[in-house]
């Protein structure tokens, strides 16, 4: 039997790498007997996936998997960008020495990591890079809000079968995010964090928003 954060954490997890495909209906009955729990911790993440908009609790058919919304996503990313730059700013004023060096080991670690023929681990770097990121804001409502601006973010991502196409500038562009909060200087590591989403939206402005 799994606790009720653990049943969510899976079913976004499925959701975001698409295990669960969009328009998808999900069975509650299997779900109970796959976790090993009644229908109530089933219902009760569900419904919290609905308030996240990664759901839609239909009446009289069910829940379905969320569609990819490419419109809401540009406005997803208008607002990330600013989110992003502001936990950027804020971890080079608060990060402990312990989530600096761990910024500098994942960055290390994407230069390391051939970003073609190993894409699911090298966004795996870019997603934990920017995870530790904002919880080095210590501010709770940034990190809130970012981690489900990302959920949204993350499943597209993976529904659009996005590139990073040139993996140097991008490895870059984090080690520089990264050396800035290292050194302390905030204005320098949201400036940093900023173009580095500028340009994941204009490369997504040339490949799918029109």
């Amino acid at each position: 039997m799994q606790d009720n954060n653990n049943i969510y954490n899976e079913i976004k997890r499925r959701i975001i790498e698409l295990e669960y495909q969009p328009g998808q209906l999900l069975n509650e009955k299997k779900l109970t007997e796959e976790f090993k729990v009644s229908r109530t911790p089933i219902r009760e993440a569900l419904l919290k996936l609905s308030q996240k908009k990664l759901v839609e609790i239909v009446p009289r058919v069910g829940t379905i998997v969320a569609q990819v919304d490419i419109k809401q996503i540009k406005y997803i990313y208008e607002v990330k960008k600013n989110l992003e730059a502001l936990a950027a700013e804020l971890a080079a004023q608060r990060a402990t020495e312990e989530e600096i060096a761990e910024l500098l080991e994942i960055a290390g670690k994407m230069e390391s990591c051939d970003a073609v023929a190993h894409y699911r681990e090298y966004i795996h770097y870019d997603q934990l890079f920017h995870k530790v990121t904002r919880e080095a804001s210590n501010n709770p409502v940034v990190i809130e809000y970012l981690e489900d601006l990302n959920a949204q973010t993350a499943r597209f991502l993976r529904y659009v079968q996005f590139v990073v196409d040139d993996p140097e500038r991008h490895n870059q562009s984090i080690k520089a995010i990264a050396e800035a909060i290292k050194n302390r200087y905030s204005l320098t590591a949201s400036e940093e964090a900023e173009k580095h989403s500028i340009v994941t939206l204009e490369r997504l402005s040339k490949m799918v928003f029109q």
